[in-house]
């Protein structure tokens, strides 16, 4: 949606076609139907042509073609992909990775299978307990917002060990993401994502608020420790409780 509004804003709308490819099934296919249908439509409704199941299987650059598992071919001029996603070499080697090719933890304690280590992040592998389709599991999906969340009860956690503390620190699931749309708008959807018997998550329509709390978190994310950090956090805190968002920094 982003592409889209850079075109838009140079008058080239009606001169560009822009096509989105995705092996899944539905854009956010972990946050349900509903809320997938709602995002492709967000797509849509800016003139996005939206290709579900087409998995990438070979790119020539020289010819400017894609070529998809399923046979299906594809001209661009411009290519905007996302490469493959691994575990780090250094993780796969110390046998922390399992047959996914990422590192199994507790769901709520992040604790791995070897003493005293954890994992946070994109790295991990998180089974999801509720499901959409009974024969289909889920995992949780690898988002800056849940590594955030991991990492204060990772960190809680190594602190009680050192100290000989108890701890009762828990990941709880819960997470949340602006979705972008251009035009200083965007969209926000959250929730529980170990909620049964499916994950419960909700999407806000899309407005500039959404945009501006984007904004706002970012801001704190870089800011250094200090005053300024501190108000631009309980702006946004204040703001998420205005609206019943549980938003923790």
């Amino acid at each position: 949606m982003l592409i889209a509004d850079y075109f838009r804003r140079r008058g080239l709308s009606g001169k560009v076609k822009i096509h989105l490819f995705t092996p899944e099934p539905q854009p956010m296919p972990v946050a349900g139907p509903q809320l997938g249908a709602a995002v492709r439509a967000m797509h849509e409704s800016r003139g996005i042509e939206f290709h579900p199941l087409h998995k990438l299987a070979a790119v020539e650059p020289g010819v400017r073609e894609l070529t998809f598992d399923n046979g299906q071919r594809f001209n661009y001029d411009l290519l905007v992909a996302v490469p493959p996603h691994r575990a780090p070499k250094a993780v796969v080697e110390a046998g922390l990775t399992n047959q996914t090719g990422w590192v199994p933890v507790d769901a709520h304690t992040l604790a791995t299978n070897q003493n005293a280590a954890y994992a946070i992040g994109d790295v991990t592998a998180i089974p999801i307990p509720g499901r959409w389709k009974p024969d289909v599991p889920l995992m949780l999906p690898k988002a800056g917002v849940f590594a955030h969340a991991q990492a204060e009860v990772v960190a809680q956690r190594i602190v009680a060990e050192i100290t000989g503390r108890p701890c009762q620190a828990m990941f709880c699931g819960d997470g949340y993401c602006m979705l972008e749309a251009g035009e200083d708008l965007a969209g926000f959807a959250f929730g529980n994502f170990f909620a049964e018997p499916a994950p419960n998550v909700q999407l806000r329509q899309i407005g500039k608020a959404w945009h501006v709390g984007k904004v706002l978190f970012e801001k704190w994310w870089l800011a250094p420790a200090g005053v300024r950090r501190s108000l631009i956090g309980w702006a946004v805190r204040t703001v998420g409780r205005l609206y019943g968002i549980p938003i923790t920094l």
